[in-house]
């Protein structure tokens, strides 16, 4: 029996650009696939799975993997530790559980790449090692690179022997085999000259390095082969004349040992060499790609397969065009290395070999990598991220089925060896980590997974009633039985029954029968668990059975985040979100208790709202969560809102010595060293006399570069900046003339621009002068941003002082109407009341819309900063939609009464542009200069929203009906709002004390009806409205009398409504509030 395994290379890089004849092609072979699946053999069945975990410290993957004579296998590994990696085997039995282990190395870094076991019932393991003579290894290094290393161990693991080859180069073992005289022949790749142990010079950058050794590992001979570039050794084969086979792959041209030029990057090339390492002939085969690592097989009829890794297309020597990345590409030979056939295989990613056996039927088993999503030659849905793919082929290449081994979703399985088994059936081993149990893997985490395959025609199998049971339980310890027969479908086999770890399941005896399974909740905590149940027997084909156990959390309390208190300026907006844990299965549900008016949180994501009152004042209220169906079960914050005006005598200013130390001045203020800034390079000049100021040392250090920029931390306001300037570098240095023009620079205050094109020297007539800049600017974000970029030389400052004026507010409304319009056959209908505005623009009038909204300004006697605010997406089509807000004077029309034939015309300006996306998304466009000329106008403003291009795609916003984002009018403003009204808003105080607590829905989710608490914010004139996420309103009836503190029933099963979220608004004379409403299946 033979059996050889590849040592994966380093991927190499995209080469191929693919046309659109090779999809066609790849396209032509699946059809004749799927047409000639009729005549393949049905893949194996699993018989058993088992996981063996590894020592701390071993893997992570398996690099190899041989049979043994007893029916099991040894796996060989690069054990890492803190002082370098180790050779690291395993041994397994015929059932894959762990027999021994046994870890090899030196004092440095040693990489395994061979096992093989040996004709006296031992191993001869091998790799590469660049250890001195220390722990296991005897012989010194040849160089301070790698050597091959090989030792000779017994049955169990005892070192026999072991020997280092190199030169003083870089020498890297492949593979190795035994010979038919006892000893061993061994290769891989080396660039050393002639000395140490190798004989010869090399070709190129890598060449083929083979040593002949006895069976005591003393060199017999060597051979080096290759061409001018790159040649590496990954399968070697012992021929029926004595002689030998040497596979590898190789990108050289005729040069050296190399009689035929490359054919692609990467081409497999072979070499035979006599019983005594003389070389015979050798064979290019390869496409016009990289085609990689063949490992070498005989054939019935002295010929020979190679299997290994393409990225070629078809073209050379491949008959077959590209499927992924790397294929599977194998070449039949005859004994003088002429090219019979060849056959590809693959998915759409990289499908790397590891292994190809022959099979006692003729055919050939093949192990593989697989990291494709999709196969165009794969039948088996793949498992997860990196699974096994097993192919068998007949003796003429054609593949007569493929199996694919792999764990639960996002887990990892690489395949090390495929390996038929003397019952008929097949054995694979490698490497598993997976979260779950789940696919072909019946225990979770990581380790050496081995799994049994039985013989295609082998049809027994055992069976379980059903797929899975599942168990939906409380947190209150209790126990559940649920039962699932067992059968088979020959005789009564032997049953055993394992299960993935699980304490909270009990399995029943293992029978042919009716099976009781158990599970408990006791002592364990709330959450999602399965375990799978695998029930074998020899010779059959295993069932599974998955339970599932869902625990629900009905005992404790959800428990709220800290919020902490918060102070603000009088009629700025507070937001926050409320956070909260909860167990499991349990639906939080936020609300507030003695809410101050106005003030608003959302029920499900705990997003709380209020635009504050611009009286002075403090606010207590509670901030609730609750779990939906126990409102018993609840945890609360008292927030306390501090509303107070700030007193610019209480803000400190906040001055920097830029490019500078630490620095206090003749009248006392203190510039701190440098800081906030974000750049790298300062100037500085000597103790010479600073002009028009006392404080010299002030201005001689500066910072001075390209681009820098300062984010200065203040809280909201507007503040006076200034900038103190002296020009120490032109008509300072020698040979740098004093030149106004030579530094010129921009800064920019919150984006604006306040210098332009500024010269130190012009302002200051004179270097060596000190001058100063002041300027105004509005800060919202927290971190005042100064940006200072060069138009001549470099930007330059020595000093900044920032000194806070007047508090700055961000308050926002809603539009007191909005609307779209409909020309052509539309044009006479008012659209004023629904979900959304719309435009369109279309060769077809009938087909075009503009929206509008108009914004009441009332109340405010000045605006620092205005923006729109609006949330909408394209409906129709995929194109980028762009989108123009214009304003115009005229604000005669109403919500219900505007049509396309009297929409309002005037004077109008364009304010700006965006591109509407298909995803639904908030967009803002700056319109303060249009709404400061409103406000001093009639204190109203009007905004139509139109395609500026016939896109011909419909685009839609939330209108003000939509509880969901309605458009919004951002304003800041350092004055207070006149109307207690605030703005366009109505709302009612509320007494002092009164308990405002929100409306609560349960259960949630729900089905077919649920029950609203209405909360005692609201007043009178109670109305309820259910929305889908689109917009779309469900026309629910609102219970007659419902008051604050009501309960009542609505149902909505008349609807069939599909799962999913909506929307239920609570609208009252008092305030309006929106919930949303989870619908299950």
């Amino acid at each position: 029996m033979y059996l050889h395994l590849s040592a994966k290379n380093h991927l190499s890089g995209n080469f191929l650009h693919r046309t659109f004849s090779n999809y066609l092609k790849r396209y032509l072979i699946l059809i004749l696939i799927l047409f000639l699946t009729g005549n393949l053999l049905a893949q194996p069945a699993v018989e058993w799975d088992k996981l063996q975990t590894l020592s701390p410290g071993f893997g992570p993957y398996p690099t190899v993997a041989c049979q043994t004579t007893d029916g099991g296998v040894m796996i060989g590994f690069a054990a890492v530790s803190n002082v370098g990696s180790k050779y690291f085997i395993l041994k397994l039995d015929r059932k894959g559980i762990k027999e021994w282990e046994k870890t090899y190395g030196g004092n440095k870094d040693d990489e395994l790449k061979s096992v093989i076991q040996t004709s006296d019932g031992g191993y001869l393991i091998g790799g590469q090692s660049d250890s001195d003579a220390s722990g296991d290894k005897s012989d010194s290094a040849y160089s301070i690179s790698t050597d091959y290393w090989i030792i000779k161990i017994t049955a169990d693991g005892t070192k026999q022997w072991d020997k280092t080859y190199g030169g003083t180069g870089t020498d890297n073992l492949a593979t190795t085999i035994q010979t038919s005289d006892g000893g061993y022949l061994v290769g891989g790749l080396s660039s050393s000259p002639a000395n140490g142990i190798k004989s010869e010079n090399p070709y190129g950058e890598f060449d083929y390095w083979v040593i002949k050794l006895d069976a005591n590992g003393n060199k017999q001979w060597d051979k080096t082969l290759g061409g001018s570039l790159r040649d590496g050794v990954s399968s070697l084969i012992q021929a029926p004349d004595g002689g030998f086979i040497v596979s590898g792959d190789s990108d050289s041209e005729i040069n050296g040992n190399k009689t035929a030029g490359s054919k692609g990057s990467y081409d497999y090339w072979i070499v035979k060499l006599s019983a005594s390492g003389t070389k015979l002939w050798d064979k290019t085969y390869g496409g016009n790609g990289f085609d990689r690592d063949p490992i070498i097989v005989r054939t019935e009829d002295n010929g020979y397969l190679l299997a290994g890794n393409s990225w070629s297309d078809a073209g050379e020597d491949r008959t077959a065009p590209n499927i992924g990345y790397y294929d599977l590409w194998i070449v039949k030979i005859n004994s003088e290395g002429e090219k019979q056939w060849d056959k590809s295989y693959g998915g759409n990613e990289y499908d790397m070999i590891q292994s190809i056996q022959p099979t006692p039927d003729g055919g050939y088993l093949i192990g593989m990598v697989f990291y494709s999503d999709l196969g165009d030659t794969k039948t088996d849905p793949t498992r997860d991220f990196d699974d096994s793919w097993i192919i068998k082929i007949d003796a003429s290449g054609t593949k007569l089925w493929d199996k694919n081994l792999g764990g639960s979703p996002r887990s990892i399985s690489t395949l090390a060896g495929a390996f038929a088994t003397s019952d008929g059936g097949y054995l694979t081993t490698g490497y598993s980590y997976s979260y779950t149990a789940g696919g072909d893997k019946t225990e979770a985490g990581p380790g050496v997974w081995t799994v049994k395959l039985l013989a295609e025609s082998n049809n027994k199998k055992l069976a379980f009633s059903a797929d899975s049971l599942d168990f939906v339980l409380s947190s209150i310890p209790t126990d559940s039985t649920r039962n699932a027969s067992l059968s088979a479908n020959y005789g009564s086999p032997e049953i055993t029954l394992r299960k993935s770890a699980a304490d909270w399941l009990d399995l029943p005896s293992p029978a042919l029968d009716t099976l009781p399974f158990t599970v408990t909740t006791a002592g364990i905590a709330s959450g999602q668990y399965s375990s799978v149940v695998a029930a074998t027997a020899p010779g059959y084909a295993r069932a599974l059975l998955k339970v599932n156990l869902t625990v629900n959390e009905v005992t404790n309390s959800p428990v709220l985040s800290p919020i902490g208190d918060k102070v603000l300026q009088p009629g700025e907006i507070l937001k926050f979100t409320a956070d909260a844990t909860a167990g499991f299965g349990q639906t939080k549900i936020f609300s507030l208790v003695n809410a101050p008016a106005g003030a608003s949180i959302d029920a499900s994501t705990g997003a709380f709202s209020w635009n504050t009152p611009w009286e002075s004042g403090t606010y207590p209220f509670n901030v609730r969560v609750s779990i939906a169906g126990h409102p018993d079960l609840y945890d609360e914050e008292t927030i306390t809102v501090i509303l107070k005006l700030t007193d610019p005598a209480d803000v400190p200013a906040i001055r920097i010595n830029a490019g500078g130390k630490e620095f206090t001045t003749a009248d006392g203020r203190v510039f701190q060293a440098d800081a906030f800034f974000d750049g790298r390079r300062t100037s500085f000049v000597g103790q010479v006399d600073i002009l028009n100021t006392p404080d010299d040392d002030l201005y001689r250090n500066t910072r001075s570069e390209d681009f820098f920029n300062y984010d200065i931390p203040v809280q909201t306001g507007v503040y006076k900046v200034t900038l103190h300037f002296a020009e120490i570098y032109w008509g300072v240095s020698p040979n740098r003339p004093a030149i106004d023009i030579r530094r010129k620079f921009n800064v920019e205050a919150e984006g604006q621009l306040k210098l332009e094109n500024y010269s130190i020297l012009r302002k200051a007539g004179a270097p060596l002068t000190a001058v100063t800049e002041t300027f105004e600017t509005d800060v919202k974000d927290g971190f005042l941003s100064l940006q200072f970029v060069k138009i001549a030389d470099r930007a330059s400052v020595a000093a900044i002082e920032v000194e806070f004026i007047k508090p700055l507010v961000e308050l926002s409304t809603g539009p007191v109407a909005d609307a779209y319009i409909r020309y052509g056959s539309s044009s006479q209908t008012n659209f004023g009341l629904e979900q959304t505005i719309d435009l369109k623009s279309n060769t077809n009038s009938d087909y075009d819309r503009a929206a509008y909204m108009k914004f009441s300004l009332a109340g405010l006697s000045s605006i620092n900063n205005a923006r729109i605010r609006i949330y909408g997406r394209n409906y129709e089509g995929s194109k980028t939609v762009q989108v123009g807000l214009t304003g115009i004077d005229n604000d005669n029309w109403t919500e219900t009464g505007i049509t396309a034939s009297n929409a309002p015309s005037g004077n109008s300006v364009f304010l700006g542009k965006f591109n509407s996306m298909r995803k639904a998304r908030f967009y803002e466009i700056d319109i303060t200069e249009f709404a400061k000329s409103q406000l001093a106008q009639d204190k109203t403003l009007t905004l139509i929203l139109a395609d500026l291009f016939a896109t011909n795609n419909r685009v839609i916003f939330n209108s003000r009906e939509n509880a969901v984002n309605p458009p919004e009018l951002i304003v800041t403003t350092t004055e207070p709002v006149i109307s207690s009204a605030r703005m366009a808003e109505s709302e009612i105080a509320k007494e002092a004390g009164e308990e405002t607590e929100s409306s609560i829905i349960y259960p949630n989710p729900v089905k077919d009806r649920f029950t609203i608490r209405v909360g005692s914010r609201h007043q009178h004139a109670i109305g309820l409205s259910l929305f889908s996420e689109t917009g779309n309103l469900i026309p629910i009836s609102t219970p007659e009398g419902l008051q604050a503190g009501a309960v009542s029933d609505i149902d909505i099963s008349r609807f069939r409504l599909p799962a999913g979220i909506y929307l239920l608004n609570i609208q009252s004379a008092s305030t309006s509030e929106t919930l949303k409403v989870l619908l299950a299946n």
